[in-house]
């Protein structure tokens, strides 16, 4: 059961000032569908719960990005470095600088 401050109902902006964002933002997100809204009299209220669970689902999505785009340049950099350094096997390379320790 969600606590009563989850389900309080608040205004474009004070969920605006909540997460660093302009009004207009909030409003586009309403009105693409991604925010659910209630529109009484003029203004248009929004439950805690619904931009929280919005809030959590764009950060999601960003991670994701994030870590296709470091997988990306991961792959790009093996390849620049086999390039210039050709194939060759780490754990092979690993093994022999132990062995010259011993």
């Amino acid at each position: 059961m969600a606590s009563q401050s989850e389900e309080r109902l608040i205004t474009v902006r004070e969920a605006a000032a909540e997460y660093g964002k302009n009004m207009e933002t909030v409003r586009r997100w309403i009105w693409s569908g991604k925010l659910p809204a209630q529109k009484l009299g003029n203004q248009l209220f929004i439950k805690r719960s619904d931009l929280r669970a919005l809030h959590r689902k764009r950060q999601s999505e960003r991670q994701k990005v994030s870590l296709l785009e470091f997988l990306e340049e991961a792959r790009a950099l093996r390849e620049e470095i086999r390039k210039h350094a050709g194939n060759f096997d780490v754990t092979e390379l690993i093994r022999e600088s132990r062995e010259d320790l011993l």
